[in-house]
């Protein structure tokens, strides 16, 4: 490609974010999930005379992280998923996915769990909810746009 040769669409309306039975809907203005590994993949270790060791993390944990409007209707159905385990019992690992449908971009667990509630605050303003989740075996596929 050259210099300045169109290279793709992004639309944030096309992110696609799944928790269990839940599509997410209703996002905060801006960057509004995250997706990361929780170790990195080497670590290393360098000797006296400067020669250097790696090992290699086996881990695939990450997280996910959810910033949603106060006001989005999937706090109603994280917070039931979330009281379900808190006071139900019910908390068995539930899938969670990340797609960008206006491009290649995709990531996801198929073991994952509400590792925090967002804190509750309130404001002159609307606020948002964070919410962060942990899963096992997370992948990251990092893709352009079309």
């Amino acid at each position: 490609m050259a210099a300045g040769d169109y290279q793709g669409t992004y639309a944030a309306e096309k992110v696609v974010i799944t928790v269990g039975p839940v599509i997410v809907t209703g996002f905060t203005d801006g960057d509004f999930v995250t997706v990361k590994y929780d170790e990195d993949r080497y670590t290393h270790k360098a000797g006296a005379d400067g020669e250097v060791g790696r090992a290699k993390t086996a881990s695939r944990a990450g997280t996910v992280e959810i910033t949603l409007s106060a006001t989005s209707l999937a706090n109603d159905e994280l917070s039931a998923l979330f009281n379900l385990a808190q006071i139900g019992g019910i908390d068995p690992p539930i899938p969670i996915g990340v797609a960008d449908l206006s491009g290649r971009s995709l990531a996801g667990a198929a073991k994952a769990w509400i590792k925090t509630a967002p804190d509750m605050t309130f404001g002159k303003e609307v606020g948002e909810r964070v919410w962060t989740l942990q899963g096992a075996g997370l992948f990251i596929n990092y893709g352009g746009n079309s």
